[in-house]
């Protein structure tokens, strides 16, 4: 575990920030349809997977790499696993793979640290929408707040 400013190159800088691609067409196609495809999620996955590569310029080690990215992968779906289990659906499963996917490249601390900002965006929303309407919605799309939560991870290093 190091300590200190992180070393963030400009090609892992660049890769950060093109993830908000995919990311934005998710959080779009699950606004409009409250679904994320297993196909757009399987054309992910190499995406993700390119973190690999990118990690070791850093100089990190090839094992911490794979188990922080491992640790990600599971700690951000096993999370909203047990939430969509606990709730009877209350999560949906494009969801659930969307977050374990965002986990190899952010890495455990990374997508806690997206699931605590999404998760606040999305209750404000609510607690905001029964303020102002009296009601809250029976479902919201979980994918944008999952972009405007990787929007801030991405940008608030940036502006330091």
């Amino acid at each position: 575990m190091t300590t200190g400013t992180a070393n963030v190159n400009s090609l892992t800088a660049a890769y950060r920030l093109a993830t908000l691609i995919p990311l934005l067409f998710f959080a779009l196609h699950d606004y409009r349809h409250h679904l994320i495809r297993n196909a757009a999620l399987l054309a992910f996955l190499p995406w993700c997977l390119l973190s690999f590569p990118l990690s070791l310029l850093s100089g990190r080690l090839p094992v911490g790499i794979i188990c922080e990215s491992l640790l990600g992968f599971l700690a951000g779906g096993s999370l909203l696993l047990i939430i969509c289990l606990a709730t009877n659906g209350g999560i949906g499963g494009g969801d659930i793979k969307l977050v374990a996917l965002l986990g190899i490249p952010l890495g455990l601390s990374g997508i806690l640290l997206l699931l605590l900002s999404s998760c606040l965006l999305a209750l404000l929303h609510v607690v905001l929408l029964d303020m102002i309407k009296g009601s809250t919605p029976a479902s919201i799309p979980f994918a944008p707040y999952l972009f405007a939560g990787y929007l801030g991870l991405v940008l608030f290093p940036l502006m330091l």
